[in-house]
């Protein structure tokens, strides 16, 4: 019996594993073996692929760096929430564990920003007619995308899972056609299976025509990769099966003609050092002033004090 439950249980935890596929890698990283990853160091393994320091201390032996003078110049990841696993063309599969891999590839935006870089993050799950990106606004056409058994116009479920699909191609041509030097740093692209999965059997012709359809949307993507960042790119892609922790919306201000893309405000990097400066200074000020003051209310208003020195009025002699 407690067999049956040990196996049972380890069944569960492998059929809701993560799954970190790199599609792409430039000649100076190279990805190999199978060797299970910890889902917190996802980032950690996109940073270094950058050049970028690494946070979570790891014996993870997955990627090897051949030459440190030429590392990747921009990371495009897409993270598909629903799915557990998919096998792309040429890429090397990973198992992810200890958590979901879609929170933790967000820690690598803020690793783009310490190192000035430019990150580009959205989440396809919001419907919407368009999407604004750094290079531009892209307008998905589900025309676009043909399909033989997926039913986009009587079932919402595969009408949504359409429109992401064509987002991702709209956004491979953007890259194809971009000629700006400042191409983002960091792409994270989000979709969901969530609602495609539980309409329809795993087994069944419309999801396995769903992951083809991801799987040429990802080639695509990578050669428009390659092409923007001159073969200096990561291109990724994370299955995961696990909702992320939280996910919040956060209301958006409202965008000016100086800031349409509602970038937050950049600090320079002298900041932290003249904010300590400033608290400090203010802390020792504000506890110099307390010990002056309390020094002179119990001072003895003494002959012998030079505050009646100072103060008290002296008579005048005649001679």
């Amino acid at each position: 019996m407690a067999r049956t439950i040990f196996l049972l249980f380890s069944l569960f935890v492998a059929a809701n594993c993560d799954q970190l596929s790199i599609v792409y890698a430039p000649k100076a990283l190279e990805f190999h073996g199978h060797t299970r990853l910890n889902a917190e160091s996802v980032s950690d393994v996109f940073g270094a692929a950058l050049g970028y320091s690494v946070s979570h201390s790891t014996e993870w032996d997955g990627l090897v760096v051949k030459d440190p003078f030429n590392m990747a110049n921009g990371a495009v990841v897409v993270v598909a929430e629903g799915l557990d696993s998919i096998t792309l063309d040429g890429a090397q599969t990973y198992e992810l564990y200890g958590g979901s891999g879609s929170d933790s590839i967000g820690e690598i935006v803020q690793k783009s920003a310490d190192h000035n870089g430019v990150s580009f993050e959205i989440d396809l799950k919001e419907s919407s007619d368009s999407f604004s990106t750094p290079l531009g606004t892209v307008q998905p056409d589900d025309d676009d995308v043909k399909v033989q058994y997926l039913k986009p116009k009587s079932n919402k479920a595969d009408s949504d899972f359409m429109r992401q699909i064509a987002f991702i191609n709209g956004l491979s041509d953007l890259l194809v056609t971009s000629t700006d030097e400042k191409i983002p740093t960091i792409h994270i692209v989000r979709i969901s299976l969530e609602a495609l999965l539980a309409a329809h059997e795993p087994s069944s012709h419309v999801v396995t025509e769903a992951k083809k359809l991801l799987s040429n949307a990802m080639e695509g993507l990578q050669t428009a990769a390659e092409k923007a960042f001159d073969g200096a790119v990561v291109v990724g892609l994370i299955a995961s099966t696990e909702a992320p922790l939280v996910r919040s919306k956060r209301q958006a201000v409202e965008e000016t003609d100086d800031n349409p893309l509602n970038i937050a405000q950049k600090y320079d990097s002298n900041y932290p050092v003249i904010f300590n400066i400033m608290l400090w200074f203010s802390v020792i000020l504000v506890f110099s002033l307390l010990a002056i003051s309390i020094a002179i209310a119990t001072m003895d208003p003494g002959r012998d004090s030079i505050i009646y020195r100072m103060t008290s009025t002296r008579m005048k002699k005649d001679n």
